[in-house]
């Protein structure tokens, strides 16, 4: 038995987070101040223009990112025709040109250039959005959108990537339960959720994820150079490289697929709302009992692994049955408590 030692859970219960879900002028708020929404009930009608093409003008033009704004030709809300041009770039003193046309007629929309992807928008078109959790309403106003309190489950992240910090909420969604690498997305469309890719993220399942509207990807790990030059708002959770990720937390985040999600950048976490599993240890913070508890190692020797606690040594140290096999002493302080 072990008593009066701090632990860290990856994955923390809050019983109250108020958190905001961004609305615009055109979206009809079907909710007021002093609501209590449930599950499947109506929350606001958004209107909007379907995304019809997306381009990452980096891979377009050759450019950086940086430097995509000084290439664009058309403006913000612009309508356009097939073959107009949308940015061009002039190198070789003239002598080379490289030029992106409009594919169809469509609306432009620059709001994603800072993350380098310019829009074609089509026809306008409704979605009815529905809460997927149960919360208390606080707020409702143009500017703040709509202010709301309920349960959440708080996932930390190691490192977060953003052009801008600014709030990011959506559905969330995971590719394959997380097992397998990919290079592109298993739908035609993320518009506006948050992916979770498993494992690691290679940078072309990054683009195309993006370039089918999704708003934030989250992965266990990545290239450190790639994460640092893409600009795009990334999520880590392992570490940098093509690290060991266990299995069993794995298929915990991907259980959570269908969540309404909120990522809180200054805090470096992401929030899953009305999530009402049990926390194996409810009140205290302290670790009372660790037997049974699921971790991950944080120790050189087998960082990213997972295991189980089978018994204690002492008052540091806990014997571990890996998920592959195999045990190990390993002080406490090497561990991280995904069991929730």
């Amino acid at each position: 038995m072990v008593e009066m030692i701090l632990k860290h859970r990856m994955l923390e219960k809050y019983d109250t987070y108020t958190f905001r879900i961004p609305v615009n002028s055109k979206d009809k708020v079907m909710v007021k101040a002093g609501d209590t929404v449930k599950e499947g009930m109506d929350l606001y009608l958004r209107k909007g223009n379907n995304a019809r093409h997306s381009f990452y003008l980096p891979d377009q033009l050759h450019c950086s990112l940086e430097t995509v704004m000084q290439y664009v030709t058309c403006i913000d809300g612009e309508f356009v025709n097939e073959g107009d041009v949308l940015a061009e770039k002039i190198s070789a003193g003239g002598l080379t040109v490289k030029r992106l046309v409009s594919p169809s007629n469509g609306i432009v929309d620059l709001s994603r250039t800072k993350l380098g992807y310019i829009d074609v928008l089509g026809e306008e078109h409704e979605a009815l959005i529905k809460s997927t959790f149960q919360a208390e309403i606080l707020d409702v106003n143009p500017l703040e959108g709509i202010t709301l309190k309920t349960p959440a489950l708080a996932l930390d992240l190691l490192s977060v990537s953003s052009a801008e910090r600014v709030l990011l909420a959506g559905e969330f969604v995971t590719l394959n339960m997380g097992k397998d690498i990919k290079l592109k997305g298993d739908d035609t469309s993320y518009e506006g959720k948050i992916v979770f890719v498993g494992k690691h993220l290679h940078t072309s399942l990054l683009r195309d994820l993006f370039e089918k509207g999704a708003k934030f990807v989250l992965t266990y790990s990545m290239d450190y150079q790639d994460f640092r030059n893409q600009g795009l708002p990334i999520g880590l959770v392992g570490g940098f490289g093509e690290i060991y990720s266990g299995e069993e937390f794995l298929k915990m985040i991907s259980e959570l697929n269908g969540s309404y999600a909120v990522v809180d950048f200054d805090e470096s976490q992401i929030f899953f709302l009305n999530e009402n599993r049990k926390m194996k240890e409810k009140e205290s913070v302290f670790v009372k009992n660790l037997i049974g508890s699921k971790i991950v190692s944080r120790t050189l020797g087998s960082y990213g692994m997972t295991g189980e606690i089978m018994s204690t040594e002492g008052s540091s140290y806990v014997t571990v049955e890996w998920e592959h096999g195999g045990r190990s002493v390993i002080n406490l302080g090497s561990l991280e408590f995904v069991s929730y």
